[in-house]
């Protein structure tokens, strides 16, 4: 049998959150201290969940964070086939369609016997907006 999915009205609230700030990651409980999203903390954590079940959000892990960061998939719901890179201070999180990459991953793969898992691959560094000098 199939389980059935709900759709709340403060699941699309979150939902909605997530959509207007598409270009951020947020942790779990940045989402819970905000004030434009007023859900309690189990709902935010099963939505979470949820949302990245079926693949409507991403969950990141940072080093040296005490979390996960989650951002919202869009149109890019398909994040394996290429790198990221994190803006460690902002945390904008852009999508790396690069052929340069592409080569650099070839060349791991034929030179060094190592599958990449882009899906899992970022790198970390200052965004244009934040890299100011």
């Amino acid at each position: 049998m199939e389980a059935k999915t709900y759709k709340t009205r403060q699941r699309s609230s979150l939902l909605k959150f997530f959509e207007e700030h598409k270009d951020s990651c947020f942790t779990a409980k940045e989402l819970i201290k905000n004030v434009d999203i007023s859900l309690g903390e189990a709902t935010i954590y099963r939505s979470l969940a949820k949302f990245e079940k079926d693949g409507t959000i991403r969950k990141f892990i940072s080093p040296g964070s005490d979390g996960a960061f989650y951002q919202y998939s869009g149109e890019n719901k398909e994040c394996s086939s290429h790198f990221h890179l994190k803006c460690t201070s902002c945390g904008t999180l852009i999508h790396m369609d690069c052929q340069l990459m592409n080569e650099i991953k070839t060349h791991i793969s034929l030179e060094h016997n190592f599958t990449i898992d882009n899906a899992k691959t970022t790198l970390y560094g200052l965004c244009d907006r934040c890299n100011i000098n």
